[in-house]
């Protein structure tokens, strides 16, 4: 017989997302050439990447860029078997590194971003009646937390390790349910499949996890701040669009809209 916490993964894998990928792509304008930077991108970035590929200047008009979103584990494992991409841009800086490690991209690695765990749960959960983050994570009424797999998610790893410092692991361990990458385990909590998540603050400020809950910052001496960092790849066939969008995200407007994502 199946534990239920099991049986719960289960329901929810069946009305979440099949794929642990998921794309989407902003097209060229007609006539303009058919050149296309293909990205593969931390699932954090599901709602920041398609506005900085919008206000990316050239994005739509000189180039068409298509984003693939998945674990950065997921990632780096593609990525060396050849998946058909220019450039990465993962939860963290070890996935590149590994890549550039392995010939598969050309070095240095760039921090785009820096991302935080936090806690989210409907508005009404009862967790929210034991206090701040900590007290929430400890409530009785904690039946079942979702977090991104740590063996593929960087933020998986961040949220696994802050409840070990934390010295809530043991207490949790049991209650623990794993989504593929962080979105997956959002749609736990927001299907009730979890009692709550922890998850990237980018996803939390999103416009469904803003319409149907609310998040709390957990401690930062127990849950790191994680540095995202993005990596060419050797098989890139437009350095100079990936090198351009690079360059973008790193600078001021890219690094301002990112912050405006809790990045």
């Amino acid at each position: 017989m199946r534990p239920l916490w099991l049986t719960l993964v289960l329901l929810a894998l069946a009305s979440a997302p099949a794929a642990p990928f998921f794309s989407e792509r902003l097209e060229a304008a007609e006539g303009a050439p058919e050149a296309a930077l293909r990205i593969g991108a931390a699932a954090d970035l599901r709602y920041a990447l398609p506005e900085a590929i919008a206000a990316f200047p050239k994005a739509g008009k000189d180039v068409r860029i298509e984003a693939t979103y998945a674990s950065s584990g997921k990632l780096y494992a593609e990525a060396l078997q050849g998946a058909d991409w220019d450039l990465i841009l993962a939860a963290d800086r070890e996935y590149p590194e590994r890549l550039i490690l392995a010939g598969a991209a050309r070095g240095p690695v760039f921090v785009y971003a820096h991302g935080s765990v936090v806690l989210w749960a409907k508005r009404e959960s009862p967790i929210w009646k034991a206090g701040d983050a900590l007290a929430a994570l400890r409530s009785s009424a904690l039946r079942r937390l979702a977090l991104a797999n740590p063996r593929v998610a960087p933020y998986g790893r961040a949220a696994e390790e802050g409840l070990r410092r934390a010295r809530l692991l043991p207490a949790l361990a049991s209650k623990l349910v794993f989504g593929e990458n962080v979105v997956q385990a959002f749609q736990f909590a927001q299907q009730g499949a979890a009692d709550a998540c922890l998850i990237s603050r980018s996803l939390a400020l999103a416009p469904p996890a803003q319409k149907e809950g609310r998040f709390a910052e957990l401690p930062a001496e127990a849950f790191s701040v994680l540095e995202q960092g993005g990596v060419i790849l050797q098989r890139c066939r437009h350095p100079e669009w990936a090198e351009a969008f690079r360059d973008f995200l790193v600078g001021p407007e890219g690094q301002k809209l990112f912050r405006s994502h809790g990045l």
